[in-house]
């Protein structure tokens, strides 16, 4: 019987330390929508949509021989300030590493219609950021 017991209480303590040495769970990435010239604080991070750079994708309502790209610019402030350059196509830097995160553009609205021009002012970065 005390060999049970003390069987038994080297198997609690055995899983209790194991349970202690398991890796954190990572935290999911954060979306943000930062409208244009806005800024938002994360982390001890600033992000400010400070401009867009360039946006020839492709107008809804029409045919297009390549989807386009949008470039933005994104001031960051933290531990130094830095400007980070994002775009919507998947063929240009789309992600930000600046201290301890990722910083990813995911979306920029709204889409460009055919016949309309966008007016700066109502643009918005769809951003995650994860650690």
């Amino acid at each position: 019987m005390k060999k049970m017991l003390l069987l038994c209480g080297c198997l609690a303590v055995l899983t209790i330390s194991c349970a202690k040495d398991k890796p954190a769970e990572p935290t999911p990435p954060k979306l943000i929508e930062l409208k244009y010239n806005a800024a938002v604080e994360e982390g001890g991070i600033r992000i400010q949509f400070a401009a867009v750079t360039s946006d020839s994708r492709c107008p809804t309502g029409t045919q297009c021989s390549w989807a386009g790209n949008a470039e933005i610019v994104l001031e960051l402030t933290g531990d130094g300030n830095q400007a980070a350059i994002l775009n919507t196509n998947s063929q240009y830097q789309q992600s930000y590493r600046y201290n301890e995160y990722n910083i990813t553009l995911k979306e920029l609205k709204p889409h460009p219609e055919a016949g309309q021009q966008i007016d700066v002012n109502s643009y918005v970065a769809v951003l995650t950021i994860e650690k």
